[in-house]
């Protein structure tokens, strides 16, 4: 994905982000609260003033379900030029500098207190961008046998650590309410699962940058 691109794409989610806060402000100062606090949407009746916080949060979801479909388009589309090339691709190592949007996460505190909304918490997920500043110190690297072995085990190791820490904090939020809260529970399943998820995607290739640089310097030393 070209810079140009996904600076669009970055903008394009910071204005989802605060258009929701926007809304829910408002929301909360002009509309009673409705749409944010619970209610029985059976006898739900529309009016114009829940216009904000519909068109902020559809636009939202939408945002969210077109950044999966084009990342997973694009991360396809890379790996298959990988493989057809034997050469790993060309990534900008400032690229790295996404993983403070991860920041955004906190925000998730905030937003609850206030209203309820949770969503933000997944924002933390971003910290796992900073492994694009190693992906991209090993830009143009030719694939060879040892440095597929060390993909390999790079993802293997950064797997087990992952699934580590998911399992822990599932067998932890299984136990009961945490707090005696379910929305206390859902907030820590939300904060490990995307803070979890985010240390798999650093991992994977910070490792494989460090096995990489240990084996030139082994041959350097030799």
């Amino acid at each position: 994905m070209k810079t140009n691109k996904m600076k669009i794409w970055i903008g394009c989610g910071i204005i989802c982000v605060l258009s929701v806060l926007l809304s829910s402000w408002y929301a909360v100062t002009f509309n009673d609260s409705r749409l944010i606090v619970p209610m029985d949407f059976k006898n739900y009746v529309f009016e114009i003033r829940d216009l904000p916080m519909i068109v902020s949060v559809s636009l939202t979801c939408i945002y969210l379900a077109m950044l999966f479909v084009v990342l997973f388009i694009h991360t396809g589309k890379k790996q298959r030029q990988a493989e057809e090339t034997g050469v790993t691709r060309k990534i900008n190592p400032r690229l790295g500098r996404l993983g403070v949007l991860g920041f955004l996460g906190f925000a998730g505190f905030w937003t609850y207190s206030v209203n309820g909304i949770v969503f933000p918490f997944a924002f933390f997920l971003f910290f796992g961008f900073f492994g694009f500043y190693y992906e991209g110190k090993m830009s143009g690297t030719f694939m060879d046998e040892r440095f597929r072995e060390n993909i390999a085990c790079a993802k293997l190791k950064a797997y087990r650590i992952t699934f580590g820490i998911m399992l822990i904090a599932l067998v932890i939020l299984c136990q009961g309410k945490l707090f005696g809260s379910l929305e206390y529970t859902l907030i820590a399943a939300i904060i490990t699962l995307s803070l979890a998820l985010a240390l798999g995607i650093f991992l994977s290739e910070y490792l494989l940058y460090r096995y990489d640089h240990d084996d030139q310097a082994e041959e350097g030393g030799e």
